[in-house]
């Protein structure tokens, strides 16, 4: 009987020990979480889409994209839909990009957008990192503009960085 409870108590050990080893990086994760909420300080940044626009062999064909040239990263443009707006309204602000290598090989590609007005930055998205293989994309995120924006002309700059480059745009809007 003893060797049963002895196997008992060592099995809930092992049980615990594993729902804490299993819950410990989901507990990491979400303070890391509230450190990149903390980072929003004006509005509210949604969740990021991307979608495929063109596949490595049509921009190839369209470039005329010779493998030996090396690396492109481009930035094709940046837009705020509507760019003209009014407070506490939710904008979409798109991104669109290429990327060619000589191999066809998912790469890390990171994307930040910080919004200005009169210069002065009120706020940035951490980094919106994802692996994206050769290929024209769009990424999309959805803007809340805080109900206490101040009517002007604000400014959104778009950065886009790989392990081969970066590339920066800017577009602006306007709030009423």
């Amino acid at each position: 009987m003893r060797i049963t409870e002895y196997r008992g108590q060592l099995w809930r050990g092992v049980c615990l020990w594993l729902g804490v080893s299993l819950l410990l990086p989901a507990l990491v994760h979400s303070q890391t979480l509230q450190d990149v909420l903390s980072d929003y300080t004006f509005g509210f940044w949604g969740n990021a889409r991307e979608e495929a626009r063109m596949d490595r062999e049509n921009i190839i064909a369209r470039e005329g994209y010779c493998p030996t040239g090396g690396c492109i990263l481009r930035l094709d443009g940046v837009q705020v839909k509507p760019n003209r707006s009014r407070k506490g309204d939710t904008l979409l602000l798109s991104t669109t990009y290429t990327i060619l290598t000589p191999e066809q090989i998912a790469m890390p590609v990171a994307i930040t957008r910080e919004i200005f007005y009169l210069g002065k930055s009120l706020g940035r998205t951490k980094s919106i990192e994802s692996r994206r293989y050769n290929g024209t994309w769009t990424q999309e995120i959805n803007f809340t503009l805080p109900p206490t924006a101040a009517p002007g002309i604000y400014q959104v700059v778009t950065r886009i960085s790989t392990g081969y480059g970066e590339a920066q745009d800017t577009t602006s809007f306007q709030v009423d």
